[in-house]
């Protein structure tokens, strides 16, 4: 990375949020000295580790399309989703080399359209290939290990919305029905549909195992293009994802001015499980558009300001939900995965390219 870059991606990383937009900066975390926790880190900056990607400085990058990630802190390396080229990419931070892991296709270690990648386990990865409807087995090494499918994926437009990881155990949000497989070309202009989203967890060989919760995952409508099948998504009328980290599974519907966060612990029992009421105190009411969960159990909500964006971190505290920290991006982000005191984020410049950064907790 050239000295131009490494600057452009400080002053990236670092850009304050402006006064007067959403609400006031937080006061900074008061930890013990000498008692710092991952879940307790104050993520007001994050510190450039490493930067992969396309912007200016790159002609041929590696990956259009990154859907996801993991984490790897141990092997120090950080695993892909790119799915414009249907492939996992593993890259070594340390020695700045990147590997493959599958291709293209649809036979067995290959995919059509992978989106979602999770931790399987100490030495394992899970991808969810959405063309496909099945889940593959990778060890961490690239080596392909085996395939399983989730009964109703892909039918009359069922898919897995997202999916994550509680402990040891998985997670899906199955969309119960997406437009495309409620409504057809003969559908008068004007008719909405529901679409809704099953929490449920996936056995190690693809069965379901429990059912948690459903709900609203937004508003379609037929559009009034009748030479084509144009359906507009209505965000504002509520749409969940689900998170997992600290042992607790996190499921999130948004709305138009809201937020409803509920957190899921195991019981007693294999299929027990209570249910919490999150309370993140200071939010924004508009313009909320995501949440992810850091291993550890700290949550990340994100918030749309303008052309920037901005990352809330809540931790649990005493009982309560705290801030611990807020970020914020020009233009475009996403995050993609927290673990330990690193994050990885993905960020688009002005002409849509992605540069994917991975930053370590600055304080």
């Amino acid at each position: 990375m050239t000295s131009l870059a490494r600057a452009m991606m400080s002053m990236l990383l670092v850009m304050p949020v402006a006064d007067g937009v959403g609400d006031p900066d937080p006061p900074g975390a008061e930890l013990p000295a000498g008692d710092v926790h991952p879940s307790q880190l104050p993520w007001d900056r994050i510190d450039t580790v490493a930067v992969l990607g396309s912007g200016p400085m790159w002609d041929e990058p590696p990956f259009y399309r990154v859907f996801d990630a993991v984490l790897d802190n141990e092997r120090d390396a950080v695993y892909l989703v790119n799915g414009g080229d249907g492939e996992l990419i593993r890259y070594d931070i340390g020695s700045g080399r990147t590997s493959r892991i599958g291709r293209r296709g649809s036979g067995p270690g290959e995919f059509g359209r992978p989106v979602s990648l999770e931790p399987h386990g100490p030495d394992s990865l899970l991808a969810y290939d959405m063309s496909l409807g099945r889940f593959s087995v990778f060890s961490r090494s690239g080596d392909f290990g085996r395939i399983f499918t989730l009964p109703g994926d892909g039918g009359r437009g069922r898919d897995v919305a997202a999916m994550t990881r509680m402990g040891a155990r998985v997670w899906a949000a199955l969309s119960l029905g997406t437009p495309p497989g409620l409504m057809g070309l003969a559908t008068p202009p004007g008719t909405k549909a529901r679409d809704t989203v099953a929490v449920l967890e996936v056995t190690a060989e693809g069965g379901v195992s429990n059912t948690v919760a459903r709900v609203p995952h937004g508003l379609w409508e037929r559009g009034p293009d009748t030479g084509s099948f144009e359906l507009i998504r209505d965000e504002h009328a509520a749409w969940a994802t689900i998170a997992g980290g600290g042992e607790r599974l996190f499921v999130a519907t948004f709305g138009g001015d809201s937020l409803e966060v509920s957190a899921y612990r195991a019981g007693d029992g294999a299929s027990e499980l209570s249910r919490d009421a999150v309370e993140l105190a200071g939010l924004p009411l508009r313009g909320l558009r995501g949440m992810l969960a850091s291993r550890e159990g700290s949550l990340w909500i994100v918030e749309t300001v303008d052309e920037s964006t901005v990352f809330h971190v809540f931790g649990e505290s005493g009982g309560g939900w705290v801030r611990e920290g807020r970020l914020g991006f020009g233009g475009t982000a996403r995050i993609l995965d927290v673990s330990g005191d690193r994050a990885v984020f993905l960020h688009f410049d002005e002409l849509d390219q992605e540069t994917v950064v991975v930053g370590r907790a600055g304080g």
